[in-house]
């Protein structure tokens, strides 16, 4: 029985159809109503009545003649409307010669004087009801007809009740061919919908559906164009996963091997090259494992909240953080920034850009080199570039720099190739954009765009 119940697109179809059908009974009724009130001044009943007999009495010389007519008429009329339960009372009529002289009249009205326009129909009230009088001349007589007025209400339902049977005869077959075609329509998608229930899992292959209808093109080239995301997701995902092995395996390698040393000599010299080496291959692996976590936890997260901060102090510190490692190389950290930046942005993504941009810098300027940071704000976005005077990228690599774990053929600095990748994808998560540049004297020019919010001070 729950079933009945569970909406589906063939019974919204059909009762739309009704709902339609309903208003359309509605708007019939209505204009039967206003054609009604509009007629009943010029062309209702009770003038057509009232004018038929004024041509009978034309003819009629002898008031008995006319007195007998309008006699039979009016017995004929209310017996008519005695078989109709529904009409409010008889008919009263009135004649009168053209000197005044009442010839006949109901007795409702008998010895009442009545006013009307000559040949319209008006309302008036007779006894305390109202009624609808016409009034017209014929030859030696002066004719009234009076009628009980109807409200509104029972003409609204006699509207309705005459229309109800046509439209319930009409409605069945106005459904069957939209039930059918609603039916067979959506028979296309039950078909899609089973195509993908079947297909197996790990199944990403395009779907190979050409849809009959054109309303189904959409939806199928939008799943198609979702399993090609998909499996490029996974391939991603599966080429991280070897190159991360592949990179782990390194210092692994060397771990061992030098705790093998370690283990087995008692050359105090070797043992100290050992340790080194150990050291560097538990650092180069630390640093690897925390920059896989760093790009995990960037492609995971769904919102980066911003915090007011003021970015250039931030920077600051950074750079005096840096400084000893950079100096031990040789290379001079350079920073041009206002005194005061305070702006909205989240912070932990803008500092993940700026190191691994500023670690990337110190690695390839080189000894005797310098790396120039120059934070600004422009257009409503904090602006990062970060130029060194190392030996440069060629333009044909420009692109694949930002690629996880690619390394330049002619990198002379060990690394990683995740720190650019964090970069590319920390900017990417706040709504802005990474750019490579060819410094005019040697070296790379990295410009970091992130939209922020400016404070009220800012």
């Amino acid at each position: 029985m729950k079933a009945l119940w569970n909406p589906t697109l063939v019974r919204r179809i059909v009762a739309a159809l009704l709902l339609a059908f309903a208003l359309a009974w509605c708007a019939v009724a209505s204009y039967s109503y206003l054609d009604f009130r509009a007629r009943l001044r010029t062309h209702s009943g009770l003038q057509q009545a009232g004018r038929g007999l004024l041509d009978a009495l034309a003819g009629m010389q002898r008031d008995e003649l006319a007195i007998n007519a309008v006699q039979v008429t009016a017995q004929q009329f209310n017996a008519a409307r005695s078989q109709d339960s529904q009409l409010p009372g008889d008919l009263l009529f009135q004649l009168r010669s053209m000197d005044g002289q009442e010839l006949f009249a109901s007795p409702e009205i008998a010895g009442k004087t009545l006013q009307g326009a000559s040949g319209q129909v008006v309302d008036t009230r007779l006894n305390g009801q109202a009624y609808w009088l016409f009034a017209g001349p014929s030859g030696r007589w002066q004719l009234w007809i009076a009628e009980p007025q109807v409200s509104t209400q029972w003409v609204l339902r006699w509207i309705f009740d005459s229309l109800a049977l046509p439209f319930l005869v009409a409605f069945p077959f106005a459904l069957l061919p939209v039930w059918i075609a609603a039916a067979r329509g959506l028979r296309p998608l039950r078909m899609l919908g089973q195509s993908i229930e079947q297909r197996a899992a790990g199944d990403l292959s395009p779907l190979g559906v050409v849809p009959r209808y054109a309303e189904l093109t959409p939806l199928v080239n939008a799943l198609d164009d979702m399993l090609l995301q998909l499996r490029g997701k996974v391939a991603r995902e599966r080429s991280f996963v070897h190159d991360a092995a592949h990179e782990l395996r390194t210092p692994l390698a060397v771990i061992s091997a030098q705790a093998h040393v370690l283990s087995r000599t008692t050359d105090l010299q070797e043992r100290e090259e050992a340790t080194v080496h150990l050291q560097q291959a538990v650092a180069r692996g630390s640093h690897l494992v925390q920059q896989l976590l760093e790009l995990a936890t960037m492609d995971a997260a769904t919102h980066a909240p911003a915090q007011f901060v003021d970015v250039a102090d931030l920077t600051r510190q950074h750079l005096a953080q840096a400084t000893p490692h950079a100096a031990s190389l040789g290379v001079e950290l350079i920073l041009d920034a206002p005194d005061s930046l305070p702006l909205a942005l989240p912070v932990a993504l803008y500092e993940s850009v700026l190191r691994n941009l500023l670690d990337n810098a110190v690695k390839y300027a080189g000894g005797a080199g310098e790396v120039t940071l120059t934070l600004a704000l422009r257009d409503g976005a904090l602006q990062l570039a970060v130029a060194d005077s190392g030996p440069g990228i060629p333009a044909h690599e420009h692109a694949l720099v930002f690629e996880r774990f690619y390394r330049g053929a002619g990198a002379s600095a060990s690394g990683t190739g995740l720190g650019l990748a964090i970069v590319r994808q920390a900017c990417v998560r706040m709504g802005g954009d990474i750019a490579l540049h060819s410094h005019n004297g040697g070296g790379c020019v990295f410009v970091a765009t992130m939209p922020v919010a400016a404070t009220a001070g800012g």
